[in-house]
């Protein structure tokens, strides 16, 4: 049976830093420092895929590991490698072994602070839905104007990051399948902290309700309210059913009429 996907993404600098360590992958096609809006429809034996990843900030070369993270995946789901039958080993196999390449590139180059990435998103492969992550990214699930997050942070009590792909540790990934919580209408949102750190679930909620293009409308929220990091979003409806136009926009304090 054929999955459809009404996709909204984008992935950006941002204000702040001189340059961008996310990077962001729909099915295969990458994108930093671009946006993209795309309907899809996929189905049978090969993977599609959502996710995002995140550069370590004030490491070396974040921007290397995030970009080798998908384009590694990317070539393990051409190839097939990861298969719908085994799915967590062989997926858990493919990010401790780019996990180690990174390692082992940071070492030869003596890296002090060693590059690394966050890494979360959804995969469909073999009529199944997975959620994988890794590091403080998330994945949340938005339905009937209520989201929720999917993913774990990997953080301490301090909010210091415990767990990513590369930076010098073994990578924990966590995978879970979604396949049975997922329904038409359903709205997957992913994103790098440059969101999550400074959008609560009323400003995800509105968006998502209201805009055609949510991915962007977020993004530019965030980096207009605070955000020093870059900022990636996708936000993807399941279904096809589309994103609802945006009536209005907040105030230049930040709040909507409504909450006022």
């Amino acid at each position: 049976m054929a999955t459809k996907l009404n996709i909204n993404a984008i992935c950006d600098r941002g204000c702040v830093r001189v340059k961008n360590e996310d990077i962001v992958t729909i099915g295969g096609v990458m994108l930093r420092d671009e946006k993209l809006s795309t309907d899809v429809e996929f189905g049978g034996d090969a993977a599609f895929y959502l996710l995002i990843a995140d550069g370590m900030g004030g490491h070396e070369k974040g921007e290397v590991a995030s970009s080798m993270t998908l384009e590694h995946l990317r070539d393990c789901f051409s190839k097939n490698d990861i298969s719908a039958e085994d799915f967590v080993e062989g997926i858990t196999r493919s990010v401790r072994s780019i996990s180690s390449k990174i390692n082992a590139v940071a070492k030869d180059e003596g890296q002090f602070r060693m590059m690394g990435c966050t890494l979360t998103g959804v995969v469909w492969l073999g009529g199944k839905v997975w959620l994988i992550n890794a590091g403080d990214s998330r994945t949340y699930l938005f339905r009937d104007g209520i989201i929720e997050q999917l993913s774990v942070d990997d953080e301490d009590e301090n909010g210091f990051l415990t767990n990513c792909v590369g930076g010098g540790v073994y990578t924990t990934l966590a995978v879970a399948e979604i396949t049975d919580r997922l329904q038409d209408g359903d709205i997957i949102l992913i994103c790098s902290d440059g969101l999550s750190d400074v959008a609560n679930g009323d400003y995800l909620e509105y968006y998502l309700m209201n805009s055609e293009t949510p991915a962007e409308d977020l993004a530019n929220w965030a980096m207009k309210n605070g955000s020093r990091d870059n900022v990636s979003v996708i936000a993807a409806v399941v279904g096809g059913t589309g994103f609802a136009p945006c009536p209005d926009e907040p105030d230049d304090d930040g709040r909507f009429d409504a909450w006022a």
